[in-house]
């Protein structure tokens, strides 16, 4: 399921905001909730809702939840990291971009990758989740392939 920063949630058939970002358990590189607002940015007006929440993604981006979802609260963790428009995206010690959406397997809620833009005429770069390192916050980085140069 592919998730973009800024796509319109809707809950009970009438729009609610838009996606502002997510919360991200570095360790096991899963998604816990996603977050929007009405405006699309994160702030005292945003709400958020367990990944379960999300029934359907439409085409065109527009994510559906669905109302009144009973899910056991989720366990405690040492560390949540908030992924939004805000976190830059590394690789090899360059700044590919700032971060505009994510790939999430629906089954385990496990990142698959992330997606990534320089500016809004730029391609859009996506990363393995597999090859990232989420412990920063603010910041994702592509781990080095570990390969070495000659001099």
């Amino acid at each position: 399921m592919e998730l973009l920063l800024g796509s319109h949630v809707r809950e009970h058939g009438s729009r609610v905001g838009r996606l502002a970002g997510f919360e991200l358990e570095p360790a096991n590189r899963s998604v816990r909730r996603i977050i929007f607002s009405p405006d699309g940015d994160l702030g005292p007006q945003a709400a958020t809702r367990p990944l379960v929440a999300v029934s359907l993604v439409h085409d065109n981006g527009e994510i559906e939840l669905r109302p009144n979802v009973e899910v056991a609260p989720l366990p405690a963790v040492p560390d949540v990291v908030l992924l939004s428009r805000a976190t830059r995206v590394r690789r090899d010690g360059r700044q590919v971009g700032r971060l505009t959406g994510i790939e999430v397997d629906v089954a385990d809620r496990a990142l698959v990758s992330v997606h990534a833009r320089a500016h809004r005429w730029s391609r859009r770069s996506t990363l393995a989740a597999a090859d990232l390192d989420c412990s920063t916050p603010g910041e994702v980085r592509a781990r080095d392939a570990g390969g070495t140069r000659a001099a």
